[in-house]
């Protein structure tokens, strides 16, 4: 055995050895039991986003199969400790299923990459083609789970083939599509019988495309050109059909009359006089030479158009530098006050605040409040009249500033699951703009509510001391005239 194999059959053994372990008496979670299943939904929901679910999907689905099992009983009102089992079954499950993936991600790095790839041009949207392939990967990650690493090792590079020839169909399909869709309604309507040269034309654009595409597929600027020259292609066949089937039903005299008819409305726009006597080249020719000699005199007009903007832009500098010397006084002396004016106000609101209140602070041409003492009941958005004392200093530092705008931030931390936070610290936020509306702080359109969850935290969530600091009110107050 080669050492590369060695070392990969080493590290599965390892992983394997850790995945046979089970929860120990003793080692059943403890706690909420609640919040052990959004634990474990948050565990298995990283997982999956780490591609968990595919890279080890048969101990995944143990460990989804047992989080359900918890979940239901749970709403059951089933025993603690079953939902405890549950839990701690999932948990070693997941566990096992992080092991073999990290060993899956090792043995098949490249076929991974090329998956990747081929879910970031859409490939899965492809529909049959695509689960064809992912069938048969999903057989190489069965089995790296069943200790079958001759086979994972054996057919990985064929399915990164395939992985590679999915994710160049749906390039293809994305660029070259509507041409692909046009050129089959034309075979449909039998194009090629009324206008076999511009089909031939189309039909040699569209493979064209398509073979530079399997060739280079990541060249996307040409790409996108041979795209569209494919589809302009195929349009143009669509009208040549059209008028052909048009002077099909026509008379040969009726189909000279129709294009004299066209000439003439060109004439008549170009003031070329009327041509129809001298015969469709001749008309052209005419019109030829009343368009170079319009563009002559374009040109001759351009050239005095440029010398006259020169002179107006020369004028408008030596404008504006007698200008811009008094609007850049006139600048600083207003910029100077409104920095004055900021900092007073913000050292006046500083001392509305005792230390375990809040922290006010400045961020950029904003004053920010951060509540520390406001509270609110675990897992609602209630404000309580403890709060009102620390609330009508929050109204008192907004009115210094007139009538700005202000934000409300709602951060929570990390506990339970991200829509949850997500959903109580925007209700948290609005609870606190309701409050200030209602007490004629400010209108509704000058006040916005903005919930963050546990994305914006300001300490680590290892201790309570750092999850207590992350979860607070922020208010953001930006005057009318910022500094």
């Amino acid at each position: 055995m080669n050492k590369p194999l060695r070392f990969l059959l080493l590290v599965f053994v390892l992983a394997f050895a850790g995945a046979c372990a089970t929860p120990q008496p003793g080692s059943m979670p403890t706690g909420n039991p609640g919040a052990l299943v959004e634990q474990l939904e948050a565990a298995l929901t990283s997982a999956r986003s780490n591609q968990v679910d595919v890279l080890a999907p048969g101990l995944f689905n143990d460990a989804q199969s047992a989080f359900m099992k918890a979940k239901q009983g749970l709403d059951k009102g089933t025993k603690l400790t079953d939902i405890q089992e549950y839990v701690a079954q999932g948990s070693a499950s997941l566990k096992k299923a992080e092991e073999i993936a990290q060993v899956s991600r090792t043995i098949l790095g490249e076929t991974n990459k090329a998956r990747d790839k081929a879910l970031k041009v859409g490939a899965d949207r492809l529909g049959e083609p695509y689960m064809d392939v992912e069938k048969r990967y999903l057989k190489l990650t069965k089995a790296i789970e069943n200790d079958n690493l001759s086979y994972a090792q054996k057919n990985a590079v064929e399915v990164q083939a395939a992985f590679r020839d999915v994710e160049i169909m749906a390039i293809k399909n994305s660029a070259i599509g509507n041409a692909r869709k046009m050129m089959a309604d034309a075979n449909k309507a039998r194009v090629q019988k009324i206008a076999p040269a511009a089909y031939n034309d189309a039909l040699q654009a569209l493979n064209e495309a398509d073979a530079y595409i399997g060739q280079n597929p990541y060249e996307a600027d040409t790409i996108s050109q041979k795209a569209a020259h494919a589809e302009f292609m195929a349009r143009r066949m669509m009208s040549i059909d059209e008028s052909s089937n048009k002077f099909k039903e026509m008379t040969p005299e009726a189909s000279a009359l129709y294009v004299e008819g066209l000439l003439v409305r060109l004439e008549k726009t170009m003031d070329t006089g009327d041509l129809r006597d001298q015969g469709i080249d001749g008309q052209l020719n005419g019109m030829i030479g009343s368009v170079d000699s319009l563009t002559q005199k374009n040109q001759s007009l351009e050239t005095d158009n440029q010398a006259y903007q020169a002179r107006i832009a020369d004028l408008e500098k030596q404008f504006t530098g007698l200008q811009g010397y008094s609007r850049e006084q006139e600048t600083a002396k207003r910029k100077l006050a409104a920095e004055r004016e900021f900092n007073e106000k913000f050292n006046k609101v500083q001392r509305f605040f005792r230390p375990d209140e809040a922290e006010v602070y400045k961020q950029g041409g904003q004053l920010v409040i951060r509540m520390r003492g406001i509270q609110f009941p675990v897992g609602q958005a209630t404000l309580t009249p403890d709060n009102y004392t620390l609330l009508s200093k929050v109204q008192q530092a907004i009115v210094t500033f007139g009538q700005p705008t202000v934000t409300i931030e709602g951060h929570t931390d990390s506990t339970g699951s991200a829509q949850m936070n997500q959903e109580l610290s925007q209700n948290r936020a609005e609870a606190v703009k309701t409050y200030l509306v209602a007490n004629k702080t400010l209108p509704a359109n000058r006040i916005r509510a903005t919930g963050y969850g546990p994305s914006r935290p300001l300490a680590p969530e290892t201790t309570p001391e750092g999850r207590a600091m992350n979860r607070r009110i922020d208010v953001l107050i930006t005057p009318s005239q910022t500094p």
